[in-house]
């Protein structure tokens, strides 16, 4: 869409899309009344936006997030994109921190005892280029940990009464991320951490966080320990575990997510009282499962098992985050899809607890895939016209069932090209424009249809 039009739509969503501002007295974002609100005025807040990622090369081969890395992070792009986002109506960016240490990495060194001062001045200008364009950010974390001596040895408080482990137990593999007591002191001493950094640096920054995502798209594994052998029993927190019932298996994940994010969101709230701690999950469906508690009967190679949403929501976090992507095909339509991944996760139990506890929940990813927007005989050609109906008709059922905000997959980086598999925003703007447009005219849960201004 040409930026004109851009524009006047921005200036449309104007009062939707409550911003922050750049002084600096900054107000947080806060919590009330089940959504998001500006805290110096109570005005609602609905995210909406996009995300934006950079991988690379980190050691030995592996490629993982790069964002904020020296030698990554790309400065000049990133003052573009937060131009571009303020300017067509967006409020929000989702990004990603790294786990890599080194001299490119988020530590330096293991024995590290501060953040990077190379990372950090990234993070630093990140912010800062947020504030300027009255942007708010959240920053979500992968499932893997840098090693680091000093955030492993650092207590947390109310870890004395966790059941967490102090040896890493290789039959678990990842499933060791939620009860290793080393892993999960990192976890959240790695974002105490970056909050007193921040702190030290330009206290205001810390209110451009819309919040601290403890890690995206939280899960276990089926084919690690406990869950691998469904014969076995485990105890966990004085209590034994018979996995062999899927209600029994389903309930130690539950109260093992529980704790985890527990134990993090208090040691973050202790360093920053007003900051908002999160988690983001998949569903169910997506990994191709019927639901919680549902192992012995799901058919699939995908060994993944989400973290549940009432369980996240019955936690000290603040709120939740679900991804939901359109997806079609020549059975199902975008409205279908939706409907089996929200079944999945138990939405309207889902909903109910979430407004019982005046709890928002986001959808922070959202998008299309460009597989299939493509046909033969040219299967080059990517069909826009066709993945923004698509888009359309999913951002309408996410407002249509009281998602608290939406962030597109993905804004893009500087190695974008049109082919990618998610249509990215710096080449074709036109998928954003249509996220806030449909936003704005489709009823939430309650509200008849909006009329076209």
């Amino acid at each position: 869409m040409p930026q004109p039009a851009l524009a006047l739509l921005a200036c449309s969503v104007g009062l939707l899309v409550a911003a922050a501002s750049p002084r600096a007295d900054t107000p947080r974002i806060a919590i009330a009344g089940g959504g998001f609100v500006d805290s110096a005025t109570g005005q609602p807040f609905v995210p909406l936006g996009a995300n934006y990622y950079r991988v690379g090369p980190l050691q030995e081969g592996k490629v993982g997030h790069a964002t904020f890395c020296p030698g990554s992070y790309d400065r000049s792009f990133v003052e573009k994109m937060m131009a571009d986002l303020a300017g067509w109506g967006f409020n929000t960016i989702r990004t990603f921190h790294v786990y890599h240490v080194g001299e490119t990495g988020i530590l330096v060194s293991p024995q590290a005892r501060e953040i990077s001062p190379a990372y950090l001045d990234n993070v630093v200008h990140f912010l800062q280029t947020a504030r300027t364009h009255r942007l708010r950010v959240i920053f979500s974390w992968d499932i893997w940990l840098p090693p680091s001596d000093w955030w492993s040895a650092r207590p947390l408080p109310g870890e004395a009464d966790c059941d967490l482990r102090a040896d890493w137990d290789q039959t678990m593999g990842v499933n060791n991320f939620r009860l290793h007591r080393g892993s999960v002191r990192t976890r959240a001493n790695g974002i105490v951490t970056l909050i007193e950094a921040l702190r030290a640096r330009d206290p205001d920054l810390l209110a451009v966080v819309l919040a601290w995502e403890l890690e995206n798209e939280a899960c276990l594994s089926q084919r690690q320990a406990p869950f691998a052998e469904r014969a076995a029993s485990f105890t966990f927190a004085g209590r034994d575990y018979a996995l062999a019932s899927d209600t029994e298996a389903q309930t130690l994940m539950d109260r093992i997510f529980v704790q985890w994010a527990n134990c993090c969101a208090d040691a973050i709230h202790q360093a920053d009282p007003k900051a908002l701690v999160s988690c983001s999950v998949f569903t169910f469906a997506a990994v191709g499962r019927q639901g919680p508690g549902t192992l012995s009967q799901d058919q699939t190679t995908d060994e993944r098992i989400p973290a549940r949403l009432q369980a996240l929501l019955g936690s000290r976090l603040d709120f939740a985050d679900v991804h939901l992507y359109a997806w079609r095909t020549a059975e199902q339509g975008v409205a279908d899809f939706l409907r089996r991944n929200l079944e999945s996760a138990e939405w309207q139990a889902v909903r109910q607890q979430a407004t019982q506890l005046g709890k928002p929940i986001l959808c922070g990813e959202c998008g299309v895939f460009a597989n299939y927007l493509r046909s033969a005989p040219d299967w080059q050609r990517i069909d826009h016209a066709l993945g923004l109906g698509c888009l359309r008709e999913h951002v309408a059922g996410l407002r249509r069932e009281g998602l608290a905000g939406a962030l597109y997959w993905a804004y893009g980086n500087p190695d974008s090209t049109v082919q990618d598999e998610n249509p990215s925003l710096v080449l074709f703007p036109e998928y954003g424009t249509t996220l806030l447009e449909t936003w704005r005219t489709s009823p939430a849960p309650g509200e008849p249809a909006q009329e076209e201004q």
